[in-house]
């Protein structure tokens, strides 16, 4: 009897492009065509571990059909994501321009590889946390899929900062949302259409007087990590059992204090903060490829008055000297898969200096499933502990003779 594909099991998708490859590296992960009504159907590329990355998002395309009236000047896609929302737009109103913003470092490589590839000189991808780097600019439209955990106080802010920016707002928003919206009580703010699982709303444009720099309005609660306490954001990605994973690396530290040392995936900064508070003395940097997560980092960072430096890159090792560490740390992704991981482990050998040794979590499914096919070269892998689901690897560099 033929076996049924199991339902979680992803279909694969055509291979990403070689330029994809060379732009997001081993995160490229294939391809997808989106067909919108009224719009040029676009080939985009798509990496691992970014929102929707199996199928172009529903409610994308409800939002497409739904757009003001007239044609736009220029358009803000805010949360862009690799492009699934202002790609489009920006292709079908060439003369508008169209900047794209995401806080997801991988999302914005992902939007301005496929904006290039398309030909889309209209079209701008940009970091960005929010409003916060476009605080001066101004729209004629704002359209935003809305992440379905970011909190109301956020969502508020998507909304009215639109208006701030002197433009009509269009957001989409899954059908749990729905409530939440209405209950933000915004003047103006209408439902306009209804999809399977989705919904849009639209705010037309309207005097607003709000911080659009504020990241305050991201906090969700508190949490403590090895006797710090922790301001943490809506919408980090966070495992129920992740602390734990942390644990256990944390356990595994050596005794004594490293001269300069890196906490890569640093998220809101349990890991690079216990470092600067067991090593006082020690040079910390924290690498985070999530701008929500790096700007609770630096708060909590300067709460707890541990100074650390914090770095926004796509990978540990983008903009360091090779062996110019003695301690490298950090964990490894489901989402983002073994070709990742492997970049990720090769980039902490090459970190270390000589006698240096890098210390990485990861689940047991994880290690049994991407090793030692993700070993790095030419630097000893080890297997430290194994507990409650969590493995801990050392990679050592030995001494100069």
């Amino acid at each position: 009897m033929k076996r049924r594909r199991r339902e979680r099991e992803p279909a694969a998708l055509p291979a990403p492009s070689a330029s994809a490859r060379n732009a997001l590296g081993p995160y490229a992960r294939g391809r997808l065509v989106e067909k919108a009504r009224g719009f040029p159907a676009l080939s985009l590329d798509v990496p691992w571990d970014v929102f929707s990355s199996q199928a172009i998002d529903e409610g994308t395309l409800l939002l497409l059909r739904n757009l003001p009236a007239g044609e736009p000047r220029s358009v803000l896609d805010l949360g862009c994501g690799y492009g699934a929302l202002g790609l489009p737009i920006a292709a079908r109103w060439t003369s508008a321009r169209c900047v794209l913003i995401d806080r997801d470092l991988l999302a914005v490589a992902a939007a301005a590889h496929n904006a290039r590839a398309l030909g889309l000189r209209n079209a701008e991808a940009r970091p960005g946390l929010g409003y916060r780097e476009v605080a001066g600019e101004r729209f004629d439209w704002v359209v935003c899929n809305v992440p379905a955990r970011i909190g109301p106080r956020a969502i508020r802010h998507l909304l009215e900062g639109g208006r701030a920016l002197g433009a009509q707002v269009r957001a989409v928003v899954i059908r749990d949302l729905c409530g939440v919206l209405r209950g933000l009580e915004l003047p103006g703010l209408i439902h306009l259409a209804s999809g399977a699982r989705h919904d849009v709303f639209a705010l037309a444009e309207a005097p607003a007087a709000i911080d659009l720099a504020d990241e305050g309005i991201y906090a969700r609660d508190e949490t403590e990590f090895a006797g710090l306490r922790l301001s943490r954001p809506h919408d980090a990605s966070e495992d129920p059992g992740h602390f734990g994973l942390l644990s256990a690396l944390a356990e595994s530290l050596p005794r004594s204090a490293p001269g300069r040392a890196l906490a890569f995936r640093a998220g809101y900064g349990a890991l690079p903060l216990h470092l600067k508070s067991r090593y006082p003395a020690s040079q910390v940097l924290a690498q985070e490829r999530d701008l929500l997560d790096a700007a609770f980092l630096r708060r909590n960072a300067r709460d707890l008055g541990l100074p650390v430096e914090v770095r926004e890159t796509l990978f540990p090792a983008d903009g360091l000297e090779p062996r110019s560490f003695s301690l490298v740390v950090g964990e490894l992704s489901s989402p983002a898969g073994p070709l990742v991981a492997a970049r990720e482990l090769q980039d902490c050998a090459d970190l270390l200096e000589a006698g240096g040794e890098a210390l990485i979590v990861l689940t047991e499914k994880q290690e049994r499933g991407w090793l030692p096919e993700a070993a790095p070269k030419k630097a000893a892998l080890t297997l430290l502990l194994r507990r409650q689901g969590a493995s801990v690897l050392r990679i050592s560099r030995p001494r100069a003779a």
